[in-house]
């Protein structure tokens, strides 16, 4: 008996030992991010201390592209490994577990989950609630989180008469549907800890100074700088409007576009902003939700930090999506250029030593590979994306893949290392090249010797949308 006894304890130990070497993952998705952050310098106003010091010792993609410019088939496709050309999720309206064939997807979370870990999230992570209408429409997916819901939107509303007033005549000018109530900006008269992102980054931070058992997979979202762009008004303080920089913008740069390209642009929205003298309003708003984004991350990684786990901790953080504040007319996500499809992407892994920048070409879709493969768990062979654990352990690592963003059935874009590739249902394409022309200014596939190029993306495509 005593021996059996001793057999069990020594299996528990071994058991335990293993579970505590495993790595734990802590995942931050910010929602509408683009790479208006200081490390990645995509703008150079951007106030970013928190996200700036942890990329300090990661590495950090800065060509890493969404699979679709709208939260939830982007969220979609990370968080289940597969395209929205294989899923049918292409909008906001979809929930995969409904979607024919993928009732039963094992989601990132889920599949830690089945491997030994624990699982946590706040704020937003997916985009839909699996169950009821009673359920908010920013939750997770039952089975694959314990869920804390913290509020629908992370956004604390100023009172009525604060709101809209920036004098645009958006509704006179066309303008409906969400973008019409959600596009505003001030400045709350609020404590950083009032705010829902603020209480998600807390909620996370709580569970990290927990006494675990096994390893942890915890994810937290965070709202801002998606619309409505109300934070703490400090936040607005930081930044001078006198010294605001806009984007650089061409003027015309909508004539090569096509139908489709246009249509798809809030031209309005331009317009209005232009008319009434409040870009620069607009774009301190948005740096300074930004800003407010960065002190929420902050919050929850100085816990990490100053945690038992600091050494033994994946951080990935992330945008879904980037979003124009101008460029191309546009104001907004859901289309297929740069502006929209960059976003931020940096994986710190504790036990590498290589930090720095890559500018290879990745996808969102690879960090649920990846992150299989830097913890050691079975290989999930069905997954559309690539582990860049390469690139993690080798920023500068030969490298050949393409980004895949779609925005619809028969509407895609592809990115490798020189260009931009675009086609939308009416078959008219789009080739910028990015050694000489970063804004996508000038389309080049009409022009003859591209030819060759054109035909490469096209069986490039094909090939991806097949598989």
């Amino acid at each position: 008996m005593k021996k059996l006894f001793l057999s069990i304890v020594l299996s528990l130990n071994v058991l335990i030992g293993f579970t505590q070497e495993q790595p734990n993952v802590l995942l931050i998705m910010v929602d509408d991010l683009n790479d208006w952050v200081g490390a990645f310098g995509g703008n150079q106003q951007a106030i970013t201390p928190n996200i700036d010091k942890i990329a300090e010792k990661s590495v950090i993609f800065k060509n890493a592209y969404c699979s679709a410019a709208l939260c939830n088939p982007s969220r979609t496709s990370m968080l289940t490994g597969y395209n929205p050309s294989k899923t049918g999720v292409y909008g906001n309206k979809e929930i995969f577990r409904e979607m024919k064939g993928y009732e039963n997807t094992i989601t990132l979370p889920q599949y830690f989950e089945k491997n030994g870990y624990s699982t946590v999230a706040a704020g937003k992570i997916f985009h839909n609630a699996r169950g009821g209408s009673e359920e908010p429409k920013h939750g997770s997916d039952p089975g694959s989180f314990q869920q804390e819901r913290i509020g629908n939107a992370g956004t604390v509303f100023p009172d009525d008469k604060d709101r809209h007033q920036h004098g645009l005549d958006l509704k006179g000018r066309g303008i409906k549907g969400s973008f019409l109530r959600s596009f505003d900006w001030y400045g709350t008269d609020t404590e950083d800890h009032q705010n829902n992102d603020w209480k998600s980054s807390q909620y996370i931070a709580d569970f990290i100074n927990q006494e675990h058992d096994k390893p942890f997979f915890a994810a937290c979202g965070i709202f801002k700088p998606h619309l409505p762009w109300y934070v703490p008004q400090k936040y607005f303080d930081m930044y001078d409007l006198k010294d605001i920089n806009l984007p650089v913008v061409k003027e015309n740069d909508l004539e090569d576009v096509g139908r489709m390209g246009n249509n798809m642009v809030k031209k309005k929205v331009h317009e209005s902003l232009i008319d009434t003298n409040q870009w620069k309003e607009s774009v301190r708003a948005y740096l300074a939700n930004i800003t407010f984004a960065d002190a929420c991350i902050g919050n929850l990684l100085n816990t990490l930090e100053n945690s038992t786990y600091a050494d033994n901790t994946i951080v990935v953080l992330m945008g879904d999506h980037g979003w124009h504040l101008g460029e191309k007319q546009h104001w907004s996500k859901n289309v297929l250029w740069e502006r929209a499809a960059k976003t931020p992407l940096l994986i710190f892994d504790p036990r590498n030593k290589e930090a720095g920048a890559s500018t290879r070409i990745v996808s969102l879709l690879d960090v649920y590979p990846t992150l299989v493969d830097l913890c050691n768990l079975p290989k999930k062979e069905d997954l559309d994306g690539v582990s860049i654990k390469t690139l993690v352990e080798n920023p500068i690592a030969e490298w050949n893949e393409v980004a895949l963003t779609s925005k619809a059935k028969g509407m895609h874009s592809l990115r490798n290392e020189q260009y931009r590739y675009i086609v939308y249902t009416d078959g008219f394409e789009e080739l910028y090249d990015h050694n000489s022309d970063p804004n996508e200014w000038y389309n080049i596939a009409a022009k003859k010797p591209n030819t060759k190029i054109l035909q490469k993306f096209r069986n490039q495509l094909k090939s991806m949308l097949k598989n």
